[in-house]
């Protein structure tokens, strides 16, 4: 009876419709009730219905502070939600005029935000939950509400960081490179004029200006495919490297500006550089320990960037079935199912998911060239369910196409799981290199038996090792690149390239103009590679348990409000220090080698 009722409210607020792209959008309807809201701020401090309740007359007991916070997110929710469904839009190709709306809409919420996270309101409530004991869900508040706080930025600065990595992604958009070639080799025979000197990669115009002869069209292709085309390592590493730098000139102002930004906003907080700021409040806090596990991870690369599509070109993909997308999800319905989730058929599209009798929320299906998810509207612990859109590719030829819905589908339950009373403590991790494990773990406990893992010497392989490789080197080039110039942690960011893949690329000032997010993750790049590694070890060392929906509660649905320390402790038993992970991840665990014996005869640490 009460799944009934539940269901019935839910399905009595779905008022939207997942369709963009729909004949009667409502966007406009979006925009209007954005620039309606108003700051919260202006109600907690004047006569409204939350003044009886003012901080300054109240005493500091639970009950209080609860009242508090519960106020503080029912004003906050409605720009939380709009907030959630914009991003969705912005996923679509939108008109100029849907466009423009979006940014006064995104610019009127960030103003609401700056109230509030500047009202005195706010401070009191925070030096409140900061001096007391009060419970842990509100102490998880607390951590998000002053991770908000601490890396918040003035309008002014906002709008000049979000200028520089406008102009940055702009430049590295760019496909157009001029190179001069001394050797007749480095051209490719398609050129019919074998005398020239000076080709252009990404671009069909002819430079009329200048003194040197042209080959027209001559580089009309991408740079992969020119690599593919060209045999000779010589000119595949001087062509590579010249197109890793080609954006260097455009967006070295750009960069140079957000490095200032970052360092002043560090000084502002006490710190010596951007670098030791941002990672003050992660799991791993300091960048000497980000160096230590990026060393762990450093190996050498099936092959040398400029050689990769070369290489690939001659090795063989992996076979596998097609199988279409709905069969596919079945299978991980199935293996879910294990772990407490049910799941009804509400209509084609929607699928209602359950957690061990607890209704989260629906998932909304759309047909797409490829599979990923948006979440439409966070899961609230008695205020809302969730509704998370999932697109996916409907025949799955690929291992990767596999690969990528489960990990969608992994993703869409964990957005789903939370169960918290306050959307901060749902949807920001309590670090952000640890916020993604629980949904890495269940995508490695749901594509078990279901997706098959990678052949050694296969195509799929190679990509991987080599993308593996790739982010080791660009987040030591992060972590340099915002570091105090006396306390680097890399002295040689050349050697540290030879080091992943042996060949030598000679242009050191190049290395942080050719990928984007130096200027959007910054010092914690790495974290996609930490939390990857974490979860797999997590995953490995408990995957004897037989109770592997404990598993989950204890890392995704989190009840018991446990700090992420607490839920590592509990899972894979002392020590959980950064360090003692990194080595314990290091040396590896493969619970069948260790413990060649009934696998349940091991006590499992849940």
């Amino acid at each position: 009876m009460l799944r009934s009722i539940f269901a019935i409210a839910l399905s009595s607020s779905l008022i939207f419709t997942t369709a963009a792209k729909a004949a009667v959008s409502p966007l406009p309807l979006l925009v209007e009730q954005c620039l309606q809201l108003q700051s919260p701020s202006d109600s907690f401090t004047g006569d409204s219905q939350f003044s009886h309740i003012n901080l300054a007359v109240i005493s500091q007991s639970d009950e209080a502070v609860i009242k508090q916070s519960h106020a503080l997110e029912a004003s906050l929710l409605s720009l939380f939600n709009i907030k959630d469904r914009l991003q969705y839009y912005r996923s679509y190709p939108l008109p100029r005029l849907d466009l423009e709306s979006l940014l006064q809409c995104q610019l009127h919420m960030a103003d609401i935000m700056a109230q509030t996270l500047n009202s005195p309101w706010l401070a009191r409530l925070t030096d409140q939950l900061a001096g007391a004991a009060y419970s842990k869900e509100l102490s998880q508040l607390l951590n998000r509400l002053d991770a908000l706080k601490v890396n918040h930025l003035s309008l002014a600065q906002k709008s000049q960081l979000h200028t520089a990595q406008a102009s940055i992604k702009q430049g590295l958009r760019t496909q157009q490179l001029t190179l001069q070639f001394t050797e007749q080799d480095c051209q490719l025979n398609t050129a019919p004029n074998p005398s020239a000197v000076t080709n252009r990669i990404g671009s069909n115009s002819e430079d009329k200006h200048s003194p040197e002869p042209q080959i027209r069209n001559a580089f009309n292709l991408s740079i992969a495919a020119y690599l593919i085309k060209q045999d000779d390592p010589v000119c595949q590493k001087r062509v590579w490297q010249a197109y890793q730098g080609r954006a260097k000139e455009k967006n070295q102002p750009a960069l140079e500006q957000v490095l200032q930004l970052k360092t002043l906003q560090a000084d502002d907080k006490g710190f010596t550089d951007y670098a030791s700021f941002s990672l003050a409040k992660q799991f791993l806090a300091t960048p000497e320990l980000v160096k230590t596990f990026l060393d762990t991870q450093t190996e050498v690369a099936p092959t040398a960037p400029w050689n990769l599509g070369h290489h690939l070109s001659q090795s063989q993909s992996m076979h596998t079935a097609n199988i279409a997308a709905a069969e596919l999800m079945d299978n991980i319905q199935v293996r879910a199912q294990t772990l407490g989730f049910n799941f009804e058929t509400v209509t084609g599209n929607i699928q209602r998911v359950w957690y061990q009798g607890r209704l989260l929320g629906d998932i909304f299906i759309e047909p797409s060239n490829r599979s990923k998810i948006h979440i439409l509207r966070s899961p609230v612990l008695g205020r809302q369910f969730g509704q998370v859109q999932l697109s996916m590719k409907p025949e799955l030829s690929r291992i990767k196409d596999k690969q990528d819905l489960v990990k969608a589908y992994a993703s869409a339950l964990a957005a789903l799981s939370p169960s918290s009373h306050y959307y901060l403590v749902n949807t920001i991790g309590e670090t952000l290199d640890t916020s993604n494990i629980g949904e890495l773990w269940l995508a490695l406990y749901l594509g078990e038996g279901i997706v098959e893992p990678y052949t050694e010497l296969s195509r799929e392989s190679t990509v991987s090792r080599f993308a593996r490789q790739l982010k080791v080197f660009r987040a030591k080039v992060a972590l340099n690149f915002y570091s105090n110039v006396s306390l680097k942690p890399y002295k040689r960011l050349d050697v540290e390239f030879i080091e992943s893949f042996t060949g030598e690329w000679a242009r050191p000032e190049d290395y942080p103009y050719n990928f984007y997010a130096i200027v959007t993750s910054g010092p914690l790049y790495y974290q996609q590679l930490w939390q990857a590694s974490l979860s797999q070890y997590l995953y490995q060392s408990t995957k004897h348990c037989k109770n592997q929906s404990s598993v989950y509660n204890t890392l995704v649905v989190n009840e018991d409000y446990k700090t992420i320390n607490q839920r590592l402790r509990i899972l894979l038993g002392e020590p959980v220090d950064a360090l003692s992970l990194i080595k314990r991840i290091q040396d590896g665990f493969s619970y069948p080698e260790k413990f060649p014996q009934d696998q349940y005869t091991f006590t499992c640490p849940i």
